[in-house]
């Protein structure tokens, strides 16, 4: 499943004043979303500890093992919202419910490739981009007004799209590749700007940020290099009177016959066929 394929189904989606743990480990049969309004404790998720407090939000994929230890069980507020990433098993209404250790049954988790960046839990410290699309859910399945199952899937598709902008550690993966993007447009002239040299600038292994890139910008990093540079030779062509090796100098392409190679490629035409078709084109 693609991320952009993205269809949320809720089977259930309510405000809970207060939470009764279990003695085992609980087991999610479809996918989970808690925010915490109000609370504080610790979050055990796939063998990981996660501080809780307020305004924290928390996705976890089907068969996460995970297991919530607030201080105060009765001072507790938190949404709870239980759904698949796909309307493929719509056909199954109610709520698939919570196993534990003891009682989980793989049967039970209905089967669907999720999207990689859904693959794994995804805890947002300070969630609070998430709260109203959370609660706008659960009041619609209180009220039950019209298409409200419609309404909640795309309150909760931009509840999960507004997740993958932050993790658990601190940095938005989407402010990161903003950053990225940023250091890209400086720096693309450097014929040396390669994702290993971008990876160490901002101290990632090229895997994530590339993964990154790939899920906000639909293109790898070195795509968005290439792309990007041909933006700019393009914007030389038109603009100044370099000749083609010194425009592929300026744009940061390793060598002129590669240039030419890539320009050809992209856009059917050569840079010299370019400059002349266009160089009269208007704003």
């Amino acid at each position: 499943m693609k991320l952009e394929e993205l269809n949320p189904f809720i089977r259930y989606a309510s405000m809970h004043r207060a939470y009764y743990p279990n003695k085992e480990n609980s087991i999610c049969y479809d996918c989970r979303l808690f925010f915490i309004v109000r609370g504080s404790g610790f979050l055990f998720a796939n063998g990981q500890n996660f501080k809780v407090a307020d305004n924290l939000a928390v996705f976890l994929p089907p068969k996460t093992q995970y297991r919530f230890v607030f201080d105060n069980c009765d001072g507790v507020e938190i949404y709870v919202l239980d759904f698949d990433l796909t309307d493929k098993f719509s056909f199954i209404p109610k709520s698939l419910g919570t196993a534990t250790e003891s009682t989980y049954n793989p049967r039970n988790v209905p089967h669907y490739e999720l999207p990689q960046a859904f693959s794994n839990p995804i805890i947002q410290e300070n969630g609070v981009s998430v709260r109203n699309y959370v609660s706008d859910c659960a009041r619609l399945f209180l009220q039950k007004v019209a298409y409200y199952e419609q309404y909640a899937s795309a309150y909760l598709k931009l509840a999960l799209l507004e997740l993958l902008c932050g993790t658990h550690n601190g940095k938005s993966g989407y402010k990161l590749i903003q950053d990225i993007q940023n250091y890209i447009r400086d720096n693309y002239a450097d014929a040396e700007l390669n994702n290993v040299k971008i990876a160490e600038r901002f101290n990632y292994h090229p895997y994530h940020i590339n993964r990154l890139m790939k899920i906000y910008t639909k293109r790898t990093l070195h795509e968005y290099i290439t792309d990007y540079r041909l933006h700019m030779a393009k914007h030389c062509l038109l603009t100044t009177t370099l000749n083609v090796t010194a425009v592929a100098e300026k744009t940061g392409f390793s060598s002129y016959t590669y240039f030419i190679k890539i320009f050809r490629e992209r856009m059917g035409l050569s840079p010299l066929q370019y400059r002349k078709r266009n160089k009269n084109a208007g704003f």
